[in-house]
Parts: structure tokens; C-alpha cells; sequence
């Protein structure tokens, strides 16, 4: 069945790559989304990241993050310490165990990203990426 409405195929793909990156995730124990803050965090600097940081990139709410960090700090992958800089915040950070897997992390993530867009030319990827990114930019005006 085939739709013509953007929101439905966006939430669909969404839906298909939590279904590919699963048994990809698997074997570290993580959710799709636990993934992407561990991403994120590699991606940025180690003793600066916030929490509101994660929720203002991913557009979640602060009890959503909250709950996924709670996870992976129990799980080993984070640590939450004291904001030298603001009391009211901790700055989040990666532990060795994250550290260890960061190739491996990586390499998820290309997998991820291969299994999704494998129907699609390399023209027909760079195409959607520039279409994706121009929705999202309005949300940067």
C-alpha cells in the first residue's frame, strides 16, 4: 500500500529502522535510541554535554531523557557528574566501556544506514538527504 501523505511515510521509515537497527543493537543491549545519545556523545565534547542538550537535539521531553539515561548509566555505558558551571545540571559522559565500543558503534550505525537506503541509488540518497534536511530547516529559522 502506498501513501501520499508525508507525516505517514516519515513515521513508517521510522518505524522500519527501529526494525533494522534491533538485531543490529542487539548484541550491546541497546535501543535505537540509546544508540543515538551514545552517537551524540561521541560526536560532541566530552565535559560540556547536558542534559537539555540531548532533549533540544532530539526534540524529547526531559522525562523521556531522563529515563533513557537513567538506563544507560545502569547499563555502564554513561556517567552523570556534578555541573562545575550550573548546580542545577550534570554534564553527561561516556565510560571506558562506551569508549570500547566506539568502532563499533560506528560501524552500527553505517549498517543501519546501509540496510535503509539499500533500494536507493546513491543519486537518489543524496536527493533525500537534501529534502529531509531542507523540512528540517525550517525549524532552525
Amino acid at each position: 500500500m502506498t501513501h501520499d501523505k508525508v507525516a505517514i511515510l516519515v513515521k513508517r521509515l521510522s518505524q522500519e529502522c527501529d526494525k533494522i537497527a534491533y538485531p543490529i543493537l542487539q548484541p550491546y543491549k541497546l535501543t535505537l535510541v540509546q544508540y543515538k545519545i551514545i552517537k551524540y556523545l561521541y560526536l560532541h565534547s566530552a565535559d560540556s554535554i547536558r542534559q537539555i542538550d540531548i532533549e533540544r537535539f532530539y526534540c524529547l521531553t526531559n522525562p523521556t531523557v531522563t529515563g533513557i539515561l537513567k538506563n544507560l548509566e545502569r547499563d555502564g555505558w554513561i556517567v552523570r557528574r556534578a555541573n562545575p558551571k550550573d548546580g542545577r545540571s550534570k554534564i553527561i559522559s561516556l565510560t571506558a566501556k562506551a569508549m570500547e565500543y566506539k568502532e563499533a558503534m560506528y560501524g552500527a550505525g553505517d549498517q543501519i544506514e546501509t540496510e535503509l537506503t539499500a533500494p536507493l541509488s546513491p543519486e537518489e540518497k543524496q536527493q533525500l538527504l537534501i529534502l529531509l534536511n531542507k523540512l528540517l530547516s525550517k525549524e532552525n529559522d
